[in-house]
């Protein structure tokens, strides 16, 4: 009975796999695979030399953007470290700041005539910091026990809704409970 290559190959790797040698397990023995992935390596090799030389040798036709970007990229390719962008001066920056800020304020003069607001993104809701965030026992109604601070959790009120609730709740309210000695009253 003859063994196929897979099987043949099965049994180097386990016998390497329960060999008493640790070195032996993970030396993995040269086969015709190894050769293949080497050729096909060098291959890409190839290619890929292929093309920078391409670039090079067609750089003479490029602008001098396109060369000085090329230039850029190989030295990041080598490990240098990115070219700075070109700053603008300030001379021509003011005025194009200043144009972009008339631009905006324009806008927004429009949009208030229009009647549109939009919210600013500085305006939005501040993070709160986590000691802010815990429940303090000094706040909230403590009876029977209990602190209650179910109020503290709800989201705040309008303005609205809140002077309505004050004008209501306004004084002791009577308790409507059955009394010692008497009926509930209907």
């Amino acid at each position: 009975m003859v063994k196929s290559s897979d099987g043949a190959a099965m049994t180097m790797r386990r016998n390497r796999f329960t060999t008493s040698k640790l070195a032996d397990m993970y030396t993995d023995k040269a086969s015709g695979n190894s050769t293949n992935r080497a050729e096909s390596n060098d291959e890409e090799m190839d290619i890929w030399k292929l093309l920078r030389d391409v670039q090079f040798v067609g750089s003479s036709s490029m602008s001098w953007k396109e060369r000085k970007a090329l230039e850029n990229r190989n030295v990041v390719n080598l490990g240098g470290k990115t070219p700075k962008k070109h700053r603008v001066p300030l001379s021509v920056g003011k005025v194009a700041f200043k144009n972009r800020q008339q631009r905006e304020h324009d806008k927004l003069q429009e949009e208030q005539i229009l009647g549109l607001f939009k919210r600013n993104k500085s305006s939005r809701a501040v993070n709160r910091k986590p000691e802010e965030r815990v429940l303090k026992t000094s706040e909230g109604h403590f009876k029977k026990g209990v602190l209650n601070v179910k109020h503290l959790l709800e989201p705040a009120p309008t303005k609205g809704s809140e002077l309505n609730r004050q004008k209501v709740s306004k004084g002791k309210r009577k308790g409507s409970g059955k009394k010692k000695g008497h009926k509930k009253r209907r």
